[in-house]
């Protein structure tokens, strides 16, 4: 295996960061000349512990920086790798996907047994103050079903860089309902979530991202099985100089399988973001149903907010393909309406900004303090 990382090394030495051809419209999103100065960054050695309003979240936890631990969750569910060829899980790979197969650990899966409900797990990813790796399994065996609520936070010091995947295999009948938080602060995050489904499984799918200096998310959902769903529902807030870029993608390969991907994003002040929703349905996906909408609002004159919606079709029969996508800021009529109703400027701008965030249902349902997200 120490020789497979070696090769996954030079490898993310050679390879490019980005292909042209990522994009459709744009030749480059994500701030890539950001992770290429934190490379070098040495395995992180100092991590800080949770927050406390995290830690109250739930009695049963999976808490990873450089180790696992576990608290409430069945020892028999958890396996922890000390080596494992994370390429094999992603299939795809560009520069940080074989720099994070070389140097990311630990490896850690989470599988929940067949025909079991197994309630809420919180998974906590940590970053330290250099460099971090984690990957993660979820395996959900047939007609199983959980909620995951998976917080992803960075790191204060200057110069952090993390990789996180996560990949999960949803088989036949089993039900994934997720929640991520990510609150990346001054570390360039760099995270790939691929989801499998099988026949009759459902995700669905809840997120709030509130970017670093350079953070590129993919969200990439299979929809393999027949009759297989998913909704996608995402907030995602870009703050002062911050530079986020998040792809939600759905690709239908089972038929009669049905997606909602719907994506609303905040860029605050001289803040940069990025939302793709992206649906592609394939030949044999016949009598699928694909919605894509993403929608960013700026504030401030020097926001910058784009949104690229994309849907394409390789089948004649469908039962619907929607798409819509718009950019915006916030409009006079909007503030004064609020403003008609006794609040002043600043407090209906934070009032519109805070509906933003408040969209995806994370706030609420991880309880987060809003004053967190917002960076206030």
């Amino acid at each position: 295996m120490n020789t497979l990382r070696s090769r996954y090394m030079e490898l993310a030495r050679r390879e490019a960061f980005q292909e042209i051809a990522d994009s459709p419209t744009v030749k480059y999103y994500t701030n890539w000349r950001e992770f290429e100065r934190r490379l070098d960054a040495a395995d992180s050695r100092n991590y800080p512990s949770p927050p406390e309003w995290l830690e109250a979240l739930e009695p049963r936890k999976l808490v990873i920086t450089n180790r696992v631990a576990a608290e409430g969750v069945e020892s028999s569910w958890i396996r922890v790798y000390s080596d494992y060829d994370v390429i094999s899980d992603l299939k795809v790979a560009g520069k940080l996907e074989y720099l994070h197969a070389a140097r990311a650990k630990p490896i850690v899966e989470l599988k929940i047994p067949e025909g079991v409900d197994a309630g809420p797990i919180l998974i906590v990813s940590m970053a330290g103050e250099a460099y971090t790796g984690h990957h993660l399994r979820i395996i959900l065996e047939p007609d199983s079903s959980v909620e995951l609520l998976m917080a992803d936070l960075g790191n204060e010091s200057e110069g952090s860089l993390k990789t996180l995947t996560t990949v999960y295999e949803v088989s036949e009948g089993a039900s994934l309902r997720q929640y991520v938080y990510a609150n990346h602060e001054n570390t360039a995050v760099y995270v790939r979530r691929i989801y499998r489904l099988g026949t009759g499984s459902r995700l669905e799918l809840n997120t709030l991202y509130s970017g670093g200096p350079s953070t590129r998310v993919n969200e990439d959902v299979f929809l393999d099985g027949q009759y297989s769903e998913a909704r996608v529902v995402s907030s995602a807030v870009s703050r002062e100089t911050a530079w986020s870029d998040v792809l939600l993608n759905v690709r239908h390969r089972g038929s009669r399988s049905r997606a909602f991907v719907e994506g609303r994003g905040v860029v605050l002040n001289r803040g940069l973001l990025t939302l793709r929703g992206i649906a592609i349905v394939e030949e044999e996906a016949e009598w699928s149903a694909s919605h894509v909408e993403v929608h960013v609002s700026t504030f401030g004159e020097e926001a910058k907010g784009y949104a690229s919606p994309m849907l394409e079709i390789h089948t004649g029969n469908v039962e619907e393909a929607f798409h819509s996508a718009s950019v915006a800021s916030i409009g006079e009529d909007e503030l004064f309406y609020l403003k008609s109703r006794g609040l002043n400027e600043s407090e209906a701008r934070e009032l519109l900004i805070e509906g933003i965030v408040n969209y995806s249902g994370v706030i609420e349902r991880m309880r987060i303090p809003y004053a967190k997200v917002a960076g206030r």
